[in-house]
């Protein structure tokens, strides 16, 4: 289970829980597994106009949410943090969707109710 604090439902995928550049991060950590921040930044750099300090924060705070994890591990410059995905694209989607459907069918539960069934036809 991860946390978020904020719906956003004007935006689309990832961006209507996630932050723009948290977005980013997870998809390239979706896609790689594992990485420093140092690989993050060196993906998204061209893309975001962001310093890896930034990027190494932002990656702290998706450790604190859930969504990722970090070891530290010894290279050829000393030690660096490494991080991987907690849990799967999918699992993440299927938590938010989750989510999203209690709050309504706990808020509303008879128009929510009314508008699935009419959705769903």
């Amino acid at each position: 289970m991860f946390s978020w604090t904020e719906y956003r439902p004007h935006r689309e995928g990832l961006q209507t829980v996630l932050s723009p550049l948290e977005s980013e991060i997870m998809t390239i950590m979706w896609r790689e597994k594992r990485a420093t921040a140092r690989t993050v930044h060196t993906l998204i750099k061209n893309r975001h106009n962001v310093n890896r300090s930034t990027v190494n924060t932002v990656m702290n705070s998706l450790c604190k949410r859930g969504l990722l994890s970090s070891s530290i591990s010894r290279g050829k410059g000393g030690l660096r943090y490494v991080y991987k995905t907690k849990l799967s694209r999918g699992k993440f989607e299927r938590e938010v969707v989750e989510k999203v459907l209690d709050s309504l069918l706990s808020s509303y539960p008879k128009t929510a109710k009314k508008m699935m069934r009419e959705k769903l036809k």
